[in-house]
């Protein structure tokens, strides 16, 4: 028979075999930071609460991301880490903090917010197979009644609040490390660390989950946080695009966008392309370039990632 002494070890045993066999069910840990690829990646799962009050919300969600404790009942997926992990993980990254919405008195109107932008992607893998989304797919604007147009988030790092919990009344630190607010959804909340820059996201319950993309609820995923740097994209298009006025729809789109570069016919009947700017604004460009002008036909798009030049000071049609 053991004695009690004996006892405690077993026991200590098990917790750290049990904290191994949760770790090892998790396979990463719950944030990474990759400075030199400027991004963060978190583990988190797709909200167990989410439509918790779908009879008073109608389905509305006011926040893409939160953390443990958070709004869980109207976020789309829940992360590990907490608000102040990813905080600090910005700060790492070099990212400094940016202005939160606030309301102009003066003027009498609401400030949006300011800062870097960032890319947002996520990943799961149900059934074998696996997934890797923008994560405004998982979101259905119910104005439009399409998914929610791919952007980049500002990163306002929340707005400052007293922390109550410290001993020295003047403290104050981002309200997200209180409210676990990470992504919103609607601009003007200040109370995440991140938010949405579309105007149409300052009217409430403006989205809904999509249904047709989201996984089961419960799904373990990746949340990638990617800084939106300046870079330069090679661009072939194949198919159709000479004589149906592919290089004029490609500069009035990369001139929307803020890109600066060249669109250019080549012998071979391809549309040679070279893109500088941002990279959510570029995103945005390779997508409209896969749908082409109503007279093309797109084929294939092929892309090279290059080091930004700066070269370029407006987007033209070489000959």
């Amino acid at each position: 028979m053991m004695s009690r002494s004996q006892h405690i070890p077993l026991f200590i045993s098990l917790i750290i075999v049990s904290l191994i066999f949760i770790t090892s069910s998790w396979g990463e840990p719950a944030i990474q930071i990759l400075e030199k690829e400027k991004k963060i990646v978190l583990t988190g799962e797709i909200s167990k609460a989410l439509g918790m009050y779908d009879e008073h919300l109608q389905g509305a969600v006011e926040y893409l991301v939160c953390a443990k404790g958070g709004k869980e009942y109207e976020s789309i997926i829940v992360v590990d880490s907490t608000a102040k992990e990813i905080y600090d993980a910005m700060i790492k990254l070099g990212v400094e903090k940016g202005t939160a919405p606030s309301y102009d008195a003066a003027q009498d109107k609401m400030i949006p917010p300011k800062g870097t932008g960032v890319l947002l992607f996520v990943e799961w893998t149900v059934n074998g197979e696996t997934k890797r989304v923008r994560a405004e797919e998982l979101l259905y604007n119910v104005r439009t009644q399409k998914p929610m147009e791919h952007v980049a988030w500002t990163f306002s790092g929340s707005q400052m609040v007293y922390d109550l919990e410290n001993e020295k009344e003047d403290v104050m630190i981002p309200q997200a490390f209180m409210s676990h607010d990470i992504v919103a959804l609607n601009y003007l909340d200040g109370s995440a660390l991140f938010q949405n820059p579309l105007p149409e996201a300052a009217k409430e319950n403006t989205y809904k989950k999509n249904e047709k993309l989201l996984p089961p609820l419960g799904t373990r995923v990746k949340l990638t946080i990617e800084v939106s740097q300046k870079m330069q994209l090679y661009i072939l298009i194949s198919g159709r695009v000479q004589g149906v006025g592919f290089r004029d729809f490609t500069r009035q789109n990369a001139m929307n966008l803020g890109i600066r570069g060249y669109a250019k016919n080549l012998p071979n009947g391809k549309v040679e392309v070279v893109a500088e700017g941002e990279k959510a604004a570029l995103d945005r460009l390779v997508t409209l370039l896969r749908k082409g002008p109503p007279a093309s036909q797109v084929d294939d798009v092929k892309i090279e990632e290059r080091p930004f030049s700066g070269t370029y000071t407006t987007f033209e049609i070489r000959y």
